[in-house]
C-alpha cells in the first residue's frame, strides 16, 4: 500500500517471532543498503546500491504471490529473505565513531533516488551485484544457464585496487577431500605424485628407489636429495598436506561490481552513468507510487466489447442468453473499473450495434492505445465444455504477460477452469498494431455458465477481474 507517490508500504514476515509488520520501502532499502555495501563508499556508488535494492525488493513484490504460503498469503516479503539484514540502530556498535556520518549519508543515498528502479522491457531487473569481479563481469549464461540481455560481460579495470584483486587460501587435504566428496591421499606412501611444474619425470628401481626426479628446473638423482634435504633414505614420497588457492576477485561476477562502481564514483561518474555501463540496455524510472488510488494512471485501454447489433456473429445460449449483450455489459463494467484505477478508456461500442472488424482495428490504431482487449463468451457444440481462455498474436510478448495476469484473475476469482493462453491469428489479433488479448470469458454454451453470466454480479467481478490483472501487469512500474 502506499499514502502518496513516494510512500510505498510492504507488509513483511517474520518467520521466527510468526508475526506480521508493515515497513516503508524506503526504510528497507536503507537497511539493505547497509548491510550490503560498504559505508565509506563513494554516495554515487551508495546510490547505485540503493537502487539495486529497491529494484530488487520490487521485483519481488511482484513475484512474491506465486510463492506465498496460506498461513502468509497477505504478506508482501519474509524477513528470512535478507538474512543479514539487522536494525540501524545496532550499527552503533559497528560503526562506532562514524555512526552519524555514516547514517546521514545513507539517508542522503535512498533520499536521492528515492523511487527509483532499473528497468529492461518496462520490468525490474535481477538486479545481481558482487564485490569485486577482478578485470570483467560475466555473462547470466556462464553462471546460471540462461541468457539475460542485461547481464552481459563487461570489461572493468576498476576494481583493482579492492581488497580483492589478489587473495589466497590455504585448505588442508582433508578439507578438500570432504568438501568435493574426493580421494586425494593414498596410503602407499611410495605413490609418486608428481606436482606440475615443481615435482615431475620421477624414475624408481624395482624396490621402489628414487633414481633421479626433476625438481623444479633442475634433475636430481635420489641419493642428491637424500643429502640436500636430510631425507633418511632414497626411498621416499611425498603428499601435500595443504592446497593454497589464489583468486582474483569476489563473487559470481554478475551484475555491478561493486569496488569497481566506488572507483568510477571516485572519478566522478553519477550513479546513472554506472548502473548503465554495468547492466546493458537499462533504464530507471521512477516507480510509480500506485499501489494504491490510481495504478493505471497514464495508460490508454481500448476495450472491444465483441460482436453486437440486429445479425451480428455473437453465440446465444440455450436459455437464450445473447453474447453480445453480456460483453457489452462486462465491457461497460470494465471501462467504470478501469477510469477508476486511472485509465484512459476507450470503447469501440457503447451500445447494441454492429462495428465491423475493420472499423475496431482503424479505431485501435489511429488511438495506440496500451493495450486493446477484445470481450467474448465462448462456445462449443456440447454444453459440458467450460472454462477461460485468452488468446494473443504469436510474437507478441507483453500480451502474452498481460494474459497470464489476466487469466490469473479470472480464474481465481470466477472460480472457472483456465483452458489455456494461446496464440491465435484472429483478424483483429493481427490487423491491429499495438499489443493486444482476446479474452473468452465463459461458454456460454454451457447452462451452469450461461446462468453465472445472467448474474450482473457475476459480470461485476469479471471486470473487477481483468483489471486486477492489468494492475498487476503494470504493478509498480
Amino acid at each position: 500500500m502506499a499514502d502518496n507517490e513516494k510512500n510505498i508500504y510492504i507488509n513483511m514476515y517474520d518467520n521466527e517471532t510468526d508475526k506480521a509488520f508493515t515497513k516503508s520501502l524506503e526504510n528497507m532499502v536503507k537497511q539493505l543498503v547497509a548491510c550490503s555495501m560498504p559505508l565509506n563508499f563513494h554516495i554515487e556508488a551508495l546510490k547505485c546500491q540503493s537502487i539495486i535494492m529497491r529494484t530488487k525488493l520490487i521485483r519481488q513484490l511482484k513475484h512474491r504471490k506465486e510463492h506465498r504460503g496460506k498461513k502468509i498469503k497477505e504478506v508482501d516479503i519474509t524477513i528470512e529473505d535478507f538474512i543479514k539484514i539487522i536494525p540501524l540502530e545496532e550499527y552503533k556498535e559497528i560503526w562506532k565513531e562514524n555512526y552519524e556520518s555514516y547514517i546521514k549519508k545513507l539517508e542522503e543515498a535512498v533520499r536521492e533516488t528515492a523511487g527509483d528502479i532499473l528497468l529492461f522491457n518496462n520490468k525490474p531487473i535481477d538486479a545481481r551485484f558482487h564485490p569485486a569481479c577482478g578485470g570483467s563481469t560475466e555473462n547470466s549464461e556462464n553462471v546460471d544457464g540462461n541468457v539475460i540481455q542485461y547481464l552481459r560481460k563487461v570489461l572493468c579495470s576498476y576494481c583493482q585496487d579492492s581488497p580483492y584483486s589478489l587473495n589466497y587460501q590455504d585448505i588442508p587435504i582433508e578439507k578438500i577431500e570432504e568438501k568435493l566428496d574426493v580421494k586425494l591421499t593414498s596410503n602407499h606412501v611410495l605413490r609418486d605424485i608428481p606436482i606440475y611444474n615443481m615435482i615431475e619425470d620421477i624414475v624408481r628401481d624395482k624396490q621402489g628407489r628414487v633414481i633421479k626426479v626433476r625438481i623444479g628446473e633442475k634433475e636430481f638423482s635420489g641419493r642428491e636429495i637424500v643429502e640436500l634435504l636430510d631425507i633418511n633414505s632414497t626411498r621416499f614420497g611425498w603428499q601435500p598436506q595443504i592446497i593454497r588457492f589464489f583468486s582474483i576477485g569476489k563473487g559470481d561476477g554478475l551484475g555491478l561490481c561493486q569496488y569497481g562502481a566506488n572507483a568510477m564514483a571516485e572519478k566522478g561518474m553519477s550513479a546513472e552513468q554506472i548502473l548503465k555501463y554495468y547492466y546493458t540496455g537499462v533504464e530507471i524510472k521512477a516507480i510509480r507510487g500506485s499501489c494504491i488510488n490510481k495504478p493505471l494512471k497514464g495508460k490508454l485501454i481500448m476495450v472491444d466489447p465483441a460482436h453486437g447489433g440486429k445479425g451480428g456473429e455473437g453465440h446465444t445460449g440455450r436459455q437464450g442468453l445473447e453474447e453480445k449483450d453480456i460483453n457489452l455489459s462486462i465491457s461497460l463494467y470494465l471501462e467504470k473499473e478501469l477510469q477508476d484505477l486511472g485509465a484512459k478508456v476507450f470503447l469501440t461500442r457503447n451500445e447494441d450495434k454492429i462495428v465491423h472488424l475493420e472499423d475496431r482495428a482503424r479505431m485501435a490504431n489511429d488511438i495506440m492505445p496500451n493495450f486493446f482487449i477484445s470481450i467474448h463468451q465462448n462456445y462449443f457444440s456440447h454444453p459440458s465444455k467450460s472454462g477461460t481462455e485468452i488468446y494473443y498474436f504469436k510474437g507478441d510478448m507483453a500480451a502474452k504477460e498481460l494474459a497470464k495476469e489476466i487469466m490469473k484473475a479470472l480464474t481465481e476469482d470466477l472460480k472457472t477452469l483456465d483452458k489455456g493462453i494461446k496464440p491465435a491469428d484472429f483478424f483483429l489479433l493481427r490487423s491491429v498494431i499495438v499489443s493486444s488479448i482476446h479474452v473468452e470469458v465463459v461458454y456460454i454454451s454451457n447452462p451452469i455458465e450461461e446462468t453465472m453470466l445472467m448474474d450482473a454480479d457475476f459480470r461485476k467481478k469479471a471486470a473487477k477481474s481483468i483489471a486486477k490483472g492489468l494492475v498487476n501487469f503494470y504493478r509498480y512500474v
